[in-house]
């Protein structure tokens, strides 16, 4: 209910006398200029005592140095710390390098078998691949196997689509 009134109000109750913006810079002026509002003052009313502003900054030091400085003895000593955090970040350094190492060097011929069946290359890319990279015959090891007739018969007979190769 009250908010209700709040909000239809019109005027904020605080009214200037007329004309008082326009003559008020005028009549300072002519109070000023009048020096008899001055002249009946004798004295201020606020004495300072002698030697005042000489002594104030040696008082108001002495004061606040009157606290004593309690000794402040930290729980971490700092060096002590450094070295700490220093040991552990190497130590969890060595952890990264050598733990997550893998093995690259021993790839096996299934893993190259795999990637050519899963990677769908057919032969210009497989030749563009060998053309790029030098290839040693060190690097192959060539097994000689014996196949048996009758076992390639039934893996043809089994695996091949023999329409396809017949068209």
């Amino acid at each position: 209910m009250k908010k209700d009134k709040l909000h239809n109000i019109n005027s904020s109750g605080f009214k200037a006398p007329k004309d008082y913006f326009e003559s008020f810079d005028e009549k300072l002026m002519q109070r000023l200029e009048n020096e008899t509002s001055f002249s009946k003052v004798e004295s201020p009313g606020f004495k300072t005592p002698e030697a005042y502003f000489d002594t104030i900054e040696d008082s108001v030091l002495n004061r606040l140095n009157t606290k004593e400085q309690t000794p402040v003895i930290s729980l971490f000593r700092s060096k002590k710390l450094y070295y700490i955090s220093g040991i552990a970040a190497s130590l969890l350094l060595l952890f990264a390098v050598f733990i997550n190492q893998s093995n690259t060097a021993e790839i096996s011929v299934e893993m190259v078998e795999n990637y050519f069946i899963e990677s769908d290359l057919d032969t210009y890319d497989l030749a563009e691949l060998l053309t790029q990279v030098e290839v040693l015959e060190e690097d192959f090891k060539i097994t000689e196997t014996t196949y048996n007739e009758d076992n390639l018969e039934e893996y043809l007979l089994e695996n091949a689509d023999i329409e396809a190769i017949l068209e």
